[in-house]
């Protein structure tokens, strides 16, 4: 899954660096009627775009959870008319750019960026490949054997497999889980033209879709690309989105792995939806809590205890709605146990005192991160789209690095009391090679045993 908010604080900024001209933020509309976001950066030399077309394909039963990504591979590898299968990608590299799609589970995305000087051609390229792939049978099954090779070796890592338990003790047997998780990887190679036709009829329409331009071009010269970019799309119809259950319900699962040659270790616990705000305090309190040395857990695990071969904090996102604080690493599995009782005691005593050593150097190296990137319209864009789909407006852009610098140490500690999960109330999973490395875990051998715990 993306992982929204260390990408969409790394990428935006107020000012540029070196003294060059800020960006500005505009809402617009094209001649065509569709409404958008233009960033102008007055130095560029690369225009980039970026749609989210919303989807709900991984909330639905009875449909195989692959097609959406056999579809991102497919569709500029299969061809279009007037172009050859296999051709595009190598046009955008040969015209020193780049496009790709991907999907997630609330959208299916795509990002074009190319130097100005080729965006007419790029444009016209990545319209035909949206708007009436081929989806060649040869290459549809040749990226369908790619990818179930791919997820085959993954899966079969001890780490990828504890993180499919988490999924799946928090999720259950969904249709969600088996977006997120690609399980079982068969239905990959099942995956028919049939479906990846209805899919694509469904998913890439003209209604409801979010447009971030960023570049060198004014209002009527980004007006016309947009129109460009999307021309022939169906108006389509907008698509309700269940509401996700999600079982939080603290458990200690191990999965035993008898070659597993380390244990890992994984807490995780829920947060609130960013669109309730507070990304800014949250990636500031994970970099306390587990980003490197001398954060909290890797004090109390490595220096201290010397037992974790690697430890680390990081915010999840399942879902526009469903975001997890994760705290893992890999430890050596005779100190599973010790190492369960330190990461809980440090985690609940961060949460009551809110130590917050390093917090002035870790805000302005986030600082720094975001005025190193906001000349890039490939990183803005994707920021700004992000935040957008967060229900972030887009003059929050402007302000975001007072913001980080107006974060007092008041408003951590509150954040860290009323949105971060008491420790109490966490999921612990363990992947062991051995069933007695956590006393009175719940343990199951494989990942979809998890939710019976």
């Amino acid at each position: 899954m993306i992982r929204i908010f260390v990408l969409l604080l790394a990428c935006m900024g107020a000012v540029l660096p070196g003294g060059a001209e800020a960006a500005t933020i505009s809402r617009e509309i094209s001649p065509g009627g569709l409404s958008y976001m233009r960033i102008f950066i007055p130095d560029a030399d690369k225009v980039a775009i970026r749609i989210a077309w919303p989807s709900n394909w991984a909330w639905r039963k009875n449909v195989n959870q692959a097609v959406p990504h056999v579809g991102a591979e497919l569709m500029l590898l299969g061809g279009a008319k007037g172009f050859p299968a296999g051709k595009a990608v190598e046009q955008f590299a040969d015209m020193k750019g780049m496009a790709r799609l991907v999907s997630t589970p609330d959208y299916f995305m795509g990002v074009l960026a190319v130097p100005k000087k080729h965006l007419s051609d790029a444009v016209q390229i990545a319209n035909a490949h949206l708007r009436a792939p081929m989806l060649d049978e040869r290459w549809l099954r040749r990226v369908c054997g790619n990818l179930l090779n791919r997820v085959r070796k993954a899966q079969v890592r001890p780490e990828w497999q504890g993180f499919a338990a988490l999924r799946r003790a928090i999720l259950g047997d969904t249709p969600l889980y088996q977006a997120l998780s690609l399980d079982p990887p068969e239905q990959i190679i099942s995956v028919t033209r049939a479906e990846l036709v209805r899919w694509h009829r469904e998913t890439l329409v003209r209604n409801g879709a979010k447009i971030v331009l960023a570049g060198n071009l004014n209002a009527r010269e980004a007006g016309v690309v947009i129109d460009a970019i999307m021309k022939g799309l169906p108006e389509g119809e907008r698509r309700a989105r269940p509401v996700t259950r999600t079982n939080f319900s603290p458990r200690r699962i191990l999965l035993q792995i008898p070659d597993a040659k380390a244990a890992t270790f994984v807490f995780a616990g829920p947060l609130p939806s960013i669109s309730k705000g507070g990304e800014i305090e949250d990636v500031l309190l994970a970099s306390l809590l587990g980003g490197g040395p001398g954060s909290v857990l890797f004090d109390a695990v490595r220096t201290k205890l010397r037992a974790a071969y690697a430890i680390g904090t990081r915010l999840e996102t399942y879902t526009r709605d469903i975001r997890l604080l994760v705290m893992a690493g890999q430890v050596k599995p005779a100190r599973l146990a010790d190492v369960e009782q330190a990461v809980r005691r440090a985690y609940a005593d961060f949460r009551k005192n809110g130590t917050l050593q390093g917090l002035e150097h870790r805000k302005s190296r986030l600082a720094a991160t975001i005025a190193k990137n906001m000349k890039d319209p490939l990183h803005i864009s994707l920021s700004a789209l992000l935040g957008w789909l967060a229900g972030q407006e887009p003059e929050m852009v402007v302000k975001l690095a007072s913001e980080i610098r107006a974060v007092t140490p008041a408003d951590i500690r509150k954040r860290l009391a009323t949105a971060f999960p008491p420790s109490k109330q966490l999921i612990v999973l363990a992947v062991s090679p051995k069933a007695d490395a956590l006393p009175g875990a719940c343990v199951i051998t494989r990942p979809k045993e998890a939710d019976r715990c």
